[in-house]
């Protein structure tokens, strides 16, 4: 009885934002930017991977034969760097809030954003991508991080649904709208080098901009209740012991691994195989990146529009059960753009836009297994290793696609990718069997 009267207090004391019940503490300015967060966090991780190529080609000249290559290998640098940073920023933002790490990042962002253009020879490119890999470990897990904080559990799937909004719009804005103006900037006079750089530097600002709102609207401190100061090593250990004793964390930071995975391979290789297909059919470099932009513009469009069902259906299931379907129509998704013969064709639409359905199921149904399975005290060391995950596995599938776009087809990463779906369906659905049903409405003990 005192437990319902203190939960009823609880729930007077909270803001709401539209439908969205937001914990005790949390305003709507905080909620509002989040939203506006997550839009340019998204955003500023695809205009990277969407760009790439025009750099590969306009400033190191390297051939459309050996782009995969060398895209795996600059994954290499900007992979293990995100990958060191993520365990540790997670149980950081356990002891220091969410909020000075999420500012940081977007000025170090930003930042590099400025250089990367600059960039002369595949080694200053991979310096470069390293450092970037920082900014975007800061950015995108604490993205995940307060996504799990702000909403009360009832709410989380409509939180989720609003996040997923925001990420698409973010994709289509930075890479629909940014990805035209190489033709802009060459249409006022400039050369292919300088548009590139002018597109950069545009990117480059608008980071900076959210830095600056984000170090002012996001919530101060951080979650939970006071703890004793840890060393961060320990607070890692504590999402490695979640993951273990839990077996649906543990299946989520699975999920993770292909989830991210996911994101890598369509805003990377498919913006690349968009790229060459545009270029074999005549076009100049910059009428085949804003061809290319328009496909991934499509994809986006797809996981703007299907966020919202996702949402709705994770705040009514049981939330594995979520996830095993969400990870098997992602499967069906990738197989069957990996096997289409050509990207700029009309009948590859509807592959992209069931791409962007997959996309949009995957990475929101792991996000909202893991806010409800870990207890607020330690979610940033939760969070943490399910962002280390989510490296590793794109780190492994961006060397692995790679090699396989140059050496057997450009649709070989899809095909990779959606073979590795299909197996966590499978274990998914192990898990979900052995554990039994769980409400929308649990909400994970405290840690003792």
């Amino acid at each position: 009885m005192t437990d319902t009267l203190a939960t009823a207090a609880a729930t007077d004391q909270a803001a709401k934002l539209g439908p969205i019940w937001l914990n005790p503490g949390v305003s709507r300015v905080n909620a509002l930017t989040y939203f506006y967060a997550a839009f340019f966090t998204i955003g500023m991780v695809a205009f990277l991977s969407f760009m790439q190529p025009y750099l590969l080609t306009e400033n190191l000249g390297i051939p459309a034969a050996e782009q995969g290559r060398a895209t795996s290998l600059l994954a290499l640098p900007y992979e293990l760097s995100y990958l060191l940073m993520v365990g540790p920023l997670g149980a950081l933002a356990d002891r220091i809030g969410r909020r000075p790490i999420y500012t940081i990042g977007f000025l170090w962002v930003g930042s590099v954003l400025a250089l990367l253009p600059l960039a002369e020879n595949l080694l200053q490119l991979g310096i470069l991508r390293a450092f970037y890999g920082v900014g975007s470990a800061c950015i995108t897990s604490m993205m995940a991080t307060v996504l799990a904080d702000y909403p009360q559990e009832r709410a989380r799937g409509k939180m989720l649904a609003g996040s997923g909004i925001c990420n698409g719009l973010g994709a289509v804005a930075m890479v629909g709208l940014l990805s035209q103006l190489p033709r802009v900037f060459s249409e006022m006079g400039y050369d292919a080098l300088m548009s590139g750089r002018l597109t950069y530097w545009s990117g480059a600002g608008l980071a900076i901009i959210s830095a600056l709102i984000v170090g002012r609207g996001l919530k101060a401190g951080k979650p939970g209740k006071v703890q004793a100061r840890m060393p961060l090593s320990k607070l890692v250990m504590q999402g490695v012991t979640e993951a273990r004793r839990n077996p649906r964390i543990g299946i989520a930071c699975v999920e993770a691994f292909i989830a991210r995975g996911d994101l890598v391979v369509v805003s990377t290789f498919l913006s690349l195989w968009a790229k060459q297909a545009g270029l074999e059919a005549g076009m100049s470099l910059q009428e085949a990146v804003a061809k290319a932009g328009t496909l991934a513009v499509t994809v986006s469009a797809a996981q703007l529009l299907f966020s919202p069902v996702v949402g709705t259906v994770l705040d009514k299931v049981d939330r594995l059960s979520g996830m095993a379907c969400a990870m098997g129509i992602a499967a069906v998704a990738y197989l069957w753009v990996g096997f289409s013969p050509d990207p700029l064709a009309v009948v590859f639409i509807p592959a992209a836009l069931m791409l962007g359905m997959g996309e949009s199921a995957a990475i929101l149904s792991g996000a909202a297994l893991v806010g409800q399975e870990a207890h607020e005290d330690i979610r940033g060391s939760v969070f943490g290793l399910f962002n280390f995950c989510g490296s590793v596995g794109t780190l492994i599938i961006a060397v692995v696609c790679g090699f396989l776009f140059d050496a057997w087809m450009p649709g070989a990463p899809f095909v990779f990718v959606g073979c590795i779906n299909l197996l966590i369906f499978a274990a998914a659905i192990m898990i979900r069997r052995r554990t039994g049903y769980r409400a929308p409405t649990y909400r994970a003990p405290a840690v003792h």
